[in-house]
Formats: C-alpha cells, sequence, structure tokens
C-alpha cells in the first residue's frame, strides 16, 4: 500500500471517528432542547387546564383527545409532576403513536383532580430526522473536501521524495556520472538528500576500490601461476624422475590448473557484475552456437558423445559479443561434463529460445547450483551455472532447466 494511500485512509477513519462523535454529542444536546420544550409546553397547558378548573369549568368540556381530567381519591403525591413517555393508538390512522405525557395531582378547593397531559412526538422525531439529513450531507462534504485536500496538499509535500527516489533508481554503482537530488524547501528532505549523497559517494569510493583491488589480484595472481605451471610441465617432461616423485607433481600441477580456471571465472563474475561489459549489439545468436558447436565438436567426439543440432530459427539479441560467447560454450561444457557415457547432446533453436539438451542421470538443480561453488560434479569448478544466471540476469533473459525422458533441458528465453 503507498504511503499516501496509507495517510488518507488514517485521516479518513480519523475523522469519520470525530464526526461520528461530534453527530453523536449534537444530536443528544438537540433531544434535550426538544424535550424540555416539550416538557414546558406540557406544563403550560397543564397551568391553563388547572386555571379552568378553578373558574368551575366543567370537565366535560375540559376532557379531549390530548387533555384527561377526573376526580380523584389519590391524596398522594399531589402537585408532583411526573414526565413519561407513552403510546396511544390512533384512531384516525389505525396506528399507536409515540406520545410525551405529563401527570399531576391537583388539590383545588376540598376536590383532589387526576390531570394527564399528552403531546404528540411525530413532529419532533419527524423535525429531528429532517435536521439530521443536512447535517450529515454537510458532515459528508466537509470529510470529501479535507480527504481530497489531504491528498492533494500530500502529494505535493512528498513530490521531492518521489523525485529522490526514481533519482537512486536510476543510479548505477559505477557510473561516472555524479548523483544529482533536487533541492526543496523541507528542511527533512535535504538532509535526507544530503545524507545518501555521502552515503553513495561512500559506496561509490568502496567499489572503485574493490574494483581497482579485484583486477590487480586477478593480473598479480596469473604471473606466479604461469611460472608455476611451466615449471611444472618442464619437470614433468623429465625422464630422471621416478613415478613417486612424478605423482606429487602432477598433483601440483593440476591444482595450479584448476587455481587459474578459478581466477579466470571470479574475475569473469566481477566483471558482469561490475557492468563492465557494458558494449551491447545486435548479434544473431544462432550463429554463435553453431561457431560454438564446430569449436567443441572434436572434444564432443573424443569424449564419445552424439551431437544433434536444429538451427534453423535465427535469433538477433542486444547483448556483449564477448558475453554471449562465453554463454553459449559455459552450456555446451555443461552438456559435455554432466553426460552419460556415450551419451547425446542436442541443441535446438525455437522462436525466441534455445534449448540446450543433454543425457544423464537425474539430479534436481535447484537454486543453490546457480550460486557459486555449489555443484553436483565434485571435478566442477562450480562457476559455470553461476555465470550462466550472471548472463541471462544483466541482459533480462529468462533461463529454466527441466529434467525429462532423460535429458536435461537448459532453455534460454531472449
Amino acid at each position: 500500500m503507498k504511503l499516501l494511500v496509507k495517510t488518507s485512509l488514517y485521516y479518513a477513519l480519523a475523522s469519520l471517528l470525530f464526526f461520528a462523535v461530534a453527530g453523536f454529542i449534537i444530536l443528544i444536546n438537540f433531544n434535550n432542547v426538544i424535550d424540555n420544550d416539550i416538557n414546558d409546553f406540557l406544563v403550560n397547558r397543564e397551568e391553563i387546564a388547572t386555571t379552568q378548573l378553578v373558574n368551575d369549568v366543567p370537565l366535560e368540556a375540559l376532557n379531549n383527545y390530548e387533555q384527561i381530567i377526573k376526580i380523584t381519591k389519590n391524596k398522594e403525591e399531589v402537585d408532583n409532576l411526573i414526565f413519561l413517555d407513552t403510546i396511544v393508538y390512533d384512531i384516525i390512522d389505525d396506528e399507536f403513536h409515540a406520545y410525551r405525557k405529563l401527570n399531576v395531582i391537583r388539590k383545588i378547593g376540598a376536590v383532589y383532580y387526576d390531570i394527564s397531559i399528552f403531546k404528540s412526538l411525530i413532529e419532533s422525531n419527524l423535525l429531528v430526522v429532517e435536521i439530521l439529513k443536512p447535517m450529515l450531507m454537510v458532515f459528508l462534504g466537509l470529510l470529501s473536501f479535507l480527504l481530497l485536500g489531504n491528498l492533494f496538499i500530500s502529494r505535493g509535500l512528498w513530490r521531492p521524495f518521489k523525485e529522490t527516489l526514481v533519482t537512486l533508481k536510476n543510479y548505477e554503482l559505477g557510473s561516472t556520472r555524479s548523483i544529482d537530488f533536487s533541492r526543496t524547501n523541507t528542511q527533512e528532505f535535504n538532509q535526507l538528500n544530503s545524507m545518501l549523497n555521502t552515503m553513495i559517494k561512500k559506496i561509490h569510493y568502496d567499489y572503485l576500490n574493490l574494483k581497482e583491488f579485484t583486477e590487480n589480484a586477478a593480473h598479480e595472481i596469473q604471473t606466479p601461476l604461469a611460472i608455476i605451471r611451466n615449471k611444472c610441465e618442464i619437470l614433468l617432461q623429465s625422464e630422471s624422475l621416478t613415478e613417486v616423485e612424478l605423482k606429487p607433481l602432477k598433483s601440483i600441477y593440476n591444482s595450479c590448473l584448476r587455481l587459474s580456471k578459478i581466477n579466470h571465472g571470479l574475475t569473469l563474475l566481477a566483471k558482469i557484475e561490475s557492468g563492465a561489459y557494458d558494449n551491447s549489439e545486435k548479434i544473431d545468436v544462432t550463429e554463435v552456437v553453431r561457431n560454438q558447436v564446430q569449436h567443441y565438436i572434436e572434444v564432443i567426439e573424443l569424449n564419445g558423445f552424439k551431437i544433434t543440432t536444429e538451427l534453423s530459427h535465427p535469433i538477433h539479441f542486444e547483448i556483449n559479443p564477448d558475453l554471449v560467447v562465453i554463454l553459449v560454450s559455459n552450456l555446451i561444457r555443461n552438456a559435455i561434463k554432466h553426460n552419460n557415457t556415450n551419451g547425446i547432446i542436442h541443441i535446438i533453436t525455437m522462436p525466441n529460445c534455445i534449448r540446450f539438451s543433454n543425457s544423464g542421470n537425474q539430479a534436481t538443480i535447484d537454486v543453490n547450483q546457480f550460486k557459486r561453488f555449489n555443484r553436483s560434479n565434485k571435478n566442477s569448478l562450480g562457476l559455470g551455472l553461476s555465470i550462466i544466471n550472471k548472463i541471462c540476469t544483466a541482459y533480462h533473459i529468462r533461463l529454466e532447466y527441466c529434467y525429462e525422458n532423460g535429458l536435461h533441458n537448459f532453455v534460454l528465453y531472449f
């Protein structure tokens, strides 16, 4: 949920709660005013009736639908005004209606009179409803105005923050272009931009140092490795060494060769991650596959594998020329390394995708095998799939793997 929507939702809930409480208080006060007015009306009517009794007006002339006076023998609670709500059957409407009733006992001369005065509450209830309608409309209109006002004001207030997010999103680590945040008249946003600038400069400085160290380390390691490898090759050609002496020497040579390949693979991964291969051009990927198959055909045949290709669909894709060769060659080498004796390799191009298939024992490949040094074959360096995955991620190529019908299948979707 967006911050603007979230704040507007909280603002709406708080406003609704406030308006509900305010409306309830107003309604109670309004009902109290109406109740007092009705009570005053009943008291006034009762005083008129009492005056008429004092003036010897006959009871028959005083009694009507809303006023009932009768002589009583009850001498208790004289002059005690009792108000209560009741319902009275209306003959005309043929239904019961709500009424307010005033009951009092008056002593006039030697006679006690039970006086009951009635007042219909229909008009009062209708008045409350009619007043609540415009009040509710005013509350809803005010709430809408406040929400829309808050929406527009908040959108303007948070615009610098959104601009900062866009600037950060477009920033590329390692880029020589300096990052530039827009100035605002809000102190907090200026502080945020200033701290981000400081942090990005520190990250950029650390990145350049790490990149320089990686390049220097890769370059410096290659020279002693090459010397060790050459010395080992010279010693291996010596006829004076015994079989016992040759065994550890071969182990040293193989370890040196392995270390050289690891150094090359890690350097390649570092360059891919840092965006060193940024020059891209339209490449015929199908033609690259065809050339790499010819490059590895002798190795494939020497291992006793049978390779078939169906490269009838040309695939053109914007990618670095060196990386597309590395991508295809790694997939072919992977098919060679993880194959059965007298196995098969099948490469087919389809519209916008290429599938590399090879025979092999069923072994589930999970996401971990696309990470560095995770491997199913102990003789593998554990970098091949990682390099493939990094190249695919860098150029938004979808990579899928499945095992079916005794074949490992890697599919590239361009």
